[in-house]
């Protein structure tokens, strides 16, 4: 399967908000289009960018690091950022949330 099959990336605009939606698993063959996702959403320079995470079937570690590249992307570009929708469940690795809780923003692990 090809990554673009295995996660989606929707992209809606709002003024000075942008909310992207990501549906599918993220993990090492899918994370590279969330990066190219999130920088095009910042090259039209947003004030805030909403990831919605509710349609999210899987997430491992690759797929941690890259909500956490994310966050710095946003943080560099001055932009806020609001995370929504995720679930503990879809984490089949045993306490990988946990684990990465000290870097991971407080909106992603409410």
């Amino acid at each position: 399967m090809r990554a673009d099959e295995l996660l989606q990336t929707h992209t809606l605009w709002y003024r000075d908000t942008v909310l992207l939606g990501l549906a599918g698993e993220l993990d090492l063959a899918t994370a590279p289009l969330v990066h190219r996702a999130v920088t095009a959403a910042l090259a039209g320079h947003p004030r805030t960018l909403c990831l919605d995470l509710a349609g999210l079937t899987f997430c491992d570690g690759t797929g941690l690091r890259a909500l956490h590249r994310l966050t710095r992307q946003a943080r560099t570009a001055r932009v806020s950022l609001h995370l929504t929708g995720l679930n503990p469940r879809l984490y089949r690795t045993p306490g990988l949330l946990t684990a990465a809780s000290p870097w991971l923003p407080p909106a992603l692990l409410s």
